[in-house]
């Protein structure tokens, strides 16, 4: 992926729910069969939070983002209670398991209406401080915990997700990375 960097930001989506665009909410589109993942808190399926398009591959490529939205341990990467999968031909991470559910958990606002908002890339310059963007460099809030030799894809700003109700914990930053040979994703949150 390029060192290129867009802002991020969310806008009701007016089109097909079933088109393969980068969505906060709605329903996952995979490429692939369906790799609902499971949560190890309680081995039911984890709810889906959103899909982008990972930049700059020779073929189109998908990372599906999953959270248990009751786990105690969704900020671990490696911690089975979230997973980002890739989609086609991607690996699925050894502390995730999976299942070919269809429709699974979705997610809600606060009044329990499901989410489905378009993703918008903004090209330009990012202020120093940006907490959502694509691409890039991540702005941490804790300090680096970067996979060693994996590329950052995007972050997301607990406070900046719409009416989506996703915990990253008190004024938490999600973000999401790519393996060095793009078949596997990471995810973990950091809050202050």
């Amino acid at each position: 992926m390029s060192g290129t960097a867009y802002a991020l930001d969310f806008a009701p989506e007016r089109g097909d729910r079933r088109s393969a665009v980068s969505r906060l909410g709605g329903e996952p589109v995979w490429l692939d069969e369906p790799q609902w993942p499971l949560s190890s808190r309680d081995a039911e399926p984890m709810t889906f939070v959103a899909q982008f398009r990972v930049p700059d591959g020779p073929v189109m490529t998908m990372a599906y983002l999953f959270m248990d939205m009751e786990g105690a341990y969704t900020w671990q990467p490696d911690g089975g209670q979230n997973a980002l999968i890739l989609q086609p031909d991607g690996r699925i991470p050894s502390c995730v398991r999976t299942a070919p559910v269809v429709n699974g958990p979705l997610l809600r606002d606060a009044t329990g209406r499901s989410v489905c908002h378009e993703a918008r890339l903004v090209p330009g310059t990012l202020d120093e401080g940006s907490m959502q963007h694509v691409g890039g460099h991540p702005n941490w809030l804790q300090g680096d915990a970067a996979p060693e030799g994996w590329t950052f894809l995007l972050q997301l700003d607990s406070a900046q997700l719409r009416d989506a109700v996703v915990n990253f914990g008190d004024l938490g930053v999600g973000y999401a990375f790519i393996s060095p040979d793009r078949k596997e994703g990471r995810f973990l949150w950091q809050s202050v």
